[in-house]
């Protein structure tokens, strides 16, 4: 199951923000939902998307091309 934390929280031994996303079984997710610890989130879909860098070599090999 999907979460977002409402506040920091501890897992697996990694300190953890208010905002970050888990997926975690569902027993788990219920429970830190049930404390106020986090929200049901739906996967990372609504998340902006990663920005991507060009591919490598590709900005160096249109600029050489004309020597």
């Amino acid at each position: 199951m999907h979460i977002e934390l409402l506040q920091p929280h501890t897992h697996a031994g990694r300190r953890l923000a208010a905002g970050e996303r888990l997926d975690l079984q569902e027993t788990s997710a219920r429970w830190l939902i049930a404390q106020g610890a986090a929200k049901a989130a739906t996967p990372a879909l609504d998340a902006k998307p990663a920005r991507r860098e060009p591919a490598s070599g590709a900005s160096t090999t249109a600029a050489t091309q004309g020597d």
